[in-house]
């Protein structure tokens, strides 16, 4: 159970970082959300791409999914959930970051 939560929008980021969201680059100088909280005693913190947080959150106001099931998409499974049909067609940017960004041919 997450202690604390606490999110904001960076204008451009001092360093590069890896996306929460998609396990790519943030380049140094990017806007960026940044996240950080304490989780069952730990304490964390993220960053995710702007698209990338704008889709996270988008997919779980859609599929009405909170706190613990906050959406991750470098790590979901797209077997039971087809996210990746809807990250292309939504979000091509981060479906492209995803390595989802066309449809493979059979």
């Amino acid at each position: 159970m997450s202690d604390f939560y606490s999110r904001r929008t960076i204008k451009a980021t001092r360093k590069p970082h890896a996306c929460n969201q998609c396990g790519k680059v943030i380049v140094s100088g990017s806007p960026a959300e940044y996240g950080s909280g304490m989780y069952e005693g730990y304490l964390y913190s993220l960053y995710d791409h702007i698209e990338c947080h704008e889709a996270a959150s988008a997919y779980a106001k859609l599929n009405d999914l909170y706190g613990e099931e906050w959406p991750n998409f470098q790590y979901m499974d797209d077997s039971g959930c087809d996210h990746l049909s809807w990250l292309r067609k939504e979000y091509p940017v981060v479906a492209e970051r995803l390595g989802a960004g066309h449809v493979r041919a059979a």
